[in-house]
């Protein structure tokens, strides 16, 4: 009964096994960013200039009246997050699909860093502004969130697969029930990024595109 209780709160000994984890994912994470902002530089010219005019007119639409359905994007934007969020979930309880996260927090960070490397490198001080109000408010929120939730999941996964191959059994279910309540508390940062998105940034980028663009 005593190990039971102590399992239930986070102990010296639960924070050294989480740490070598947290690391690891902040560091799958940060290569995801530098890579997706590298890859810019090897884009075809004609797929270059593309997405450059594309996203002129998704700005340009937020310097005018509309928000350009920014509502509607906002919306798949966190369903895509909470489906990464229990994505993650279900492959650390599954244990052997948990590499697979490591798959999903390097994605989540090249497309950020692409986005942001595309921005710069086509508006170059215009476009770290422009990065700033369009990127910036929601990933507040939201990358805490993918990094939390993808970190207990593995951890999880890690711990199970330590316990059964050392033959100890030890009780499970605490840990089950702190990486679910830690997925459920980032699920919660999402709706809060999401709100953000829909209803901060548009703000900022229709005050900035008017000057900028």
């Amino acid at each position: 009964m005593l190990d039971d209780s102590r399992s239930l709160v986070p102990s010296s000994d639960s924070l050294r096994r989480h740490l070598p984890v947290l690391v690891l994912v902040m560091l799958i994470f940060l290569m995801g960013v530098i890579f997706g902002s590298l890859s810019v530089k090897v884009l075809p010219g004609s797929q270059k200039a593309e997405l450059a005019e594309d996203l002129m007119v998704f700005f340009r639409g937020f310097g005018g009246s509309g928000q350009v359905g920014g509502a509607a994007a906002s919306r798949r934007a966190l369903y895509n997050n909470l489906k990464t969020i229990f994505l993650a979930l279900v492959l650390g309880l599954s244990v052997i699909g948990a590499p697979g996260i490591l798959v999903l927090l390097f994605l989540r960070g090249f497309v950020i860093g692409f986005t942001v490397g595309f921005l710069v490198d086509e508006m170059a001080a215009r476009g770290v502004v422009l990065a700033a109000v369009s990127v910036l408010p929601q990933n507040v929120f939201i990358i805490p969130a993918i990094l939390a939730g993808c970190e207990v999941s593995l951890a999880f996964a890690v711990a199970l697969a330590q316990d059964r191959l050392s033959h100890k059994r030890a009780p499970i279910y605490p840990q089950f029930l702190f990486t679910v309540i830690v997925s459920a508390g980032a699920a919660l940062l999402l709706v809060l990024g999401s709100a953000v998105e829909t209803y901060v940034a548009p703000v900022f980028m229709k005050l900035v595109s008017r000057y900028l663009l």
